[in-house]
């Protein structure tokens, strides 16, 4: 599309509609491979029909395996994809366009199965809009949280058809590694996710390794029964960290859990930071062995004044701004609110008490430490970000070359069901039967990469889980 010469001579902002021009390029091409295969399917799919040996289209995916050197299993993710496409039209066009990638378009399918078509045009038409705006993450949990809405029963059996799935697996890579992944329910991979990064927490500050690095030692020794990270730091019995306590505890992970659905036995979805939606009988199961904080749903009080927020701070300010945002409040950002920092939209002006922004509900967020420097040195004139909040809960990010961001309070939308004023509102009954998942879930369909980061500073850039 373009050579180096041509981006070299480009400004920032012809960078950037390159990127996006060939995003959307990319989308078109996986597209054009993912309807070619969904054909192919079906052309066998007609040949073989009432033939005795194999199955109509059953070697489909392993011939377009062999035609472009893929495994057979992304070739059937692919067809399947293709499949669902034919009862989503308006995601056909919105993919084939370029509007749209394989990841998002994934999403949808993945979420609308088991809608009736009666109402899956309507729905279609709003996932596409939120698609455009959305990381594939983001979009997944936004999709869940709405069909868990529309479909609760339908959300608990798939839950527990999942659960039966659940695994760990090892494989070997070169230069003596192994990469360990599995499929868990969430609930218990985020407990795993929280007792790990507990113990990485568990040394001394000259312990030269990673977070990434403790956190995979620690899982080693979790498992070999010590139970304990021990420091590198080499200062041996000079180390100032002292043994932990031997008796386990239990990690914290935090669920946000609408009143309705605790008290009164409502059927709205849970969030479980870090991850999305929990349908509602798995949510009241956790509940049952948890410890409350009760987030009430605040309007305008006369009683909390501005000046005396600035004075002292509530404890309850802290807990709520977290259990608002729900995740680090950057557009694409998963890091849970738990694990992130409080900052001021408008900033603080710490040198003159009582100028700069106010220390009140509606100008705190949540980001995580590494979107929080960013935040820093754009509201220190040090980078060309702009942040400025808009109507409602709404915060608009603005990068350098003029694209602009929206993102909520993503928690407030579970724990006040009402607020999420984009959801589709429609009323229909839960469907009778769940189909078997139709590839496995394990397969990454955006960009299927292994690739260490050779370039230092790309280092910066946090993943999902980063602390």
């Amino acid at each position: 599309m373009f050579d180096s010469g041509e981006l070299q001579a480009m400004s920032d902002e012809g960078l950037i509609d390159a990127l996006r021009r060939a995003h959307g390029a990319a989308a078109f091409a996986q597209a054009a491979e993912v309807l070619a295969v969904r054909e192919l399917y079906r052309r066998q799919q007609d040949a073989e029909e009432g033939t005795v040996g194999p199955r109509g289209g059953e070697f489909a995916a392993t011939e377009a395996a062999l035609a472009v050197q893929i495994s057979e299993q992304v070739a059937a993710a692919l067809i399947d994809i293709g499949l669902a496409l034919d009862a989503l039209p308006r995601t056909r066009e919105a993919f084939a366009s370029g509007r749209i990638d394989l990841a998002r378009t994934q999403v949808i399918a993945d979420n609308t199965r088991e809608v009736p078509p009666e109402i899956l045009a309507d729905l279609e038409q709003t996932l596409i809009e939120a698609a455009v705006r959305s990381t594939p993450a983001r979009l997944r949990q936004t999709a869940r949280r709405w069909v868990a809405k529309l479909d609760p029963e339908g959300e608990r059996r798939r839950r527990e058809r999942r659960e039966q799935d659940r695994d760990i697996r090892i494989k070997a890579v070169q230069d003596g590694m192994a990469v360990f992944e599995g499929l868990l329910p969430a609930a218990g991979a985020q407990t795993v996710a929280m007792r790990l990064r507990e113990m990485s927490r568990q040394v001394c500050e000259e312990d030269p390794r990673t977070m990434p690095q403790r956190r995979a030692d620690a899982l080693v020794a979790l498992s070999d029964g010590s139970g304990r990270l021990p420091c590198s730091c080499g200062r041996g019995a000079d180390c100032p960290v002292r043994a932990a306590d031997a008796s386990p505890r239990r990690p914290l992970i935090q669920i946000g859990i609408p009143a309705g659905t605790l008290l009164t036995g409502r059927d709205h979805p849970a969030f479980l930071a870090g991850y999305g939606p929990l349908d509602a009988g798995l949510a009241r199961r956790i509940a049952e062995q948890a410890q409350f904080q009760v987030i009430p749903e605040r309007t305008d009080d006369p009683s909390i004044t501005e000046e005396a927020l600035r004075r002292e701070p509530p404890a309850w300010l802290d807990r709520e701004i977290r259990a608002l945002d729900g995740c680090c409040r950057f557009p694409g950002c998963t890091m849970p609110a738990a694990e992130c920092e409080i900052d001021h939209i408008e900033p603080f002006d710490v040198a003159r008490p009582g100028r700069g922004g106010p220390t009140v509900m509606a100008n705190l967020i949540t980001l995580c430490a590494h979107h929080r420097r960013l935040k820093s040195l754009a509201d220190n004139g040090r980078l060309p970000w702009r942040v400025h909040r808009g109507e409602g809960d709404r915060l608009h990010w603005t990068s350098p070359t003029g694209d602009r961001h929206v993102t909520v309070r993503e928690g407030a939308r579970y724990l006040f069901p009402h607020t999420d004023t984009e959801a589709p509102d429609l009323d229909w009954p839960s469907p009778t039967a769940v189909s078997e998942p139709p590839h496995p879930a394990t397969i990454d369909l955006t960009y299927p990469l292994e690739h260490a980061l050779a370039h230092r500073p790309l280092s910066a850039v946090p993943p999902e889980d980063r602390p």
